[in-house]
């Protein structure tokens, strides 16, 4: 168990990984380019989904308002951000093996989680590690229920069916190889 930390010292902590997102897409590049993107163009692909990811990460939020105390004393138990990980990737693999491509995106995934690692190490180091530094954790549900809570809100806020299909697409025109076949095919289940 660790202490729950207070919402006045998350506040500052939250702007700095908000402002670093797109800085850190950009040192994270090697990975779009990998897959045979022009980083530019899929760079675009993010910015014009900026409004859905906004909104998005505004409803994450409001379902954890409390997740912070309002004053001090209250203990929590210690996350770690592998396993949200592991639960992100489980639902996003459970998704594609019900539609019947993870065969076809197995390449595309394996990329993505190199990405996502480096986004990871890149926001925390340009936010100062300050979520390491405050040595304290939210209240939050399972990694499940958060996943869960996360892929509705991004339905929820425009990342449904269409507008999934609709990126895919986008980053099929920027070039990321081996995914034009697959986009029709998306849906979120």
């Amino acid at each position: 168990m660790i202490p729950q930390c207070l919402c006045t010292q998350v506040a500052p902590c939250k702007k700095e990984y908000e402002e670093s997102v797109i800085p850190c897409a950009d040192q994270c590049q090697k990975y779009a380019t990998a897959v045979g993107a022009d980083y530019t163009k899929l760079r675009q692909c993010l910015v014009q989904q900026q409004p859905q990811i906004q909104s998005t990460m505004k409803c994450v939020e409001e379902k954890y308002a409390n997740s912070c105390a309002k004053v001090p004393g209250n203990m929590v138990r210690k996350r770690y951000p592998e396993t949200l990980k592991i639960a992100a990737m489980s639902e996003i693999n459970s998704m594609l093996s019900k539609l019947g491509i993870a065969n076809e995106v197995k390449g595309l995934l394996s990329t993505g989680k190199k990405l996502f690692s480096c986004m990871r190490k890149c926001l925390d180091s340009k936010a100062g590690n300050c979520a390491k530094k405050l040595g304290c954790g939210l209240d939050l549900p399972s990694d499940s229920t958060m996943v869960k809570n996360a892929k509705q809100c991004a339905v929820e806020s425009g990342f449904d069916t269409p507008g999934i299909q609709q990126i895919c697409q986008c980053a099929s025109s920027a070039g990321v190889r081996g995914i034009a076949g697959i986009c029709p095919k998306l849906q979120i289940v």
